[in-house]
């Protein structure tokens, strides 16, 4: 079947139109790791996610499992993150990502255990799917690629902060 130029060109666009009327792509467009983004690049990456709902209190993996090799980004709701020796470690809300470590090391087992604290929309990306897009689509490949740095970077300046907090806490115990 032959679809000509300018009918491939309305259909982008009605798919660009669906795209930008979906609350959950509004919601995302708000998180702050897009904010510096351009509208196209936001549709882009959105077009990469499957959306998940996650009911209260439903375990998304435990510490020590093997990964299932998919990426999360939270859009709505709130998740603990916990191990067994030290209980909740944190919680993480819109904005925040988890499993990526284990996303792009696919032999590393889960560190923690993550479980909804509330009704949670997740947008996810797993690691085979990813590979598919960056081998066929070399500029949306790029695009995924900046926004794991992006999502990298912050995850850096997030546990640099922990730690000093830490290193603070544990000194002042001592004097």
């Amino acid at each position: 079947m032959y679809i000509n130029h300018a009918t491939q060109t309305e259909l982008t666009e009605a798919y660009a139109a669906t795209r930008m009327a979906n609350p959950l792509f509004h919601q995302f467009c708000e998180l702050p790791i897009c904010q510096q983004m351009q509208l196209e690049d936001r549709m882009q990456l959105f077009s990469c996610f499957d959306v998940v709902k996650v009911h209260n209190n439903e375990t998304i993996y435990t510490s020590g499992s093997d990964t299932d090799k998919t990426m999360r980004l939270i859009v709505s709701g709130s998740v603990a993150v916990s191990n067994p020796s030290y209980g909740i470690c944190s919680r993480l809300g819109p904005g925040d990502v988890f499993g990526l470590f284990s996303f792009l090391d696919e032999s590393r087992l889960h560190s923690a255990s993550v479980t909804t604290e509330e009704d949670c929309t997740l947008l996810c990306i797993n690691r085979a799917y990813f590979d598919l897009i960056t081998v066929e689509d070399a500029a949306l490949g790029n695009l995924l690629l900046r926004f794991m740095f992006r999502l990298l970077s912050q995850m850096s300046l997030k546990m640099e902060s922990e730690y000093a907090a830490i290193r603070h806490y544990v000194r002042g115990r001592r004097i």
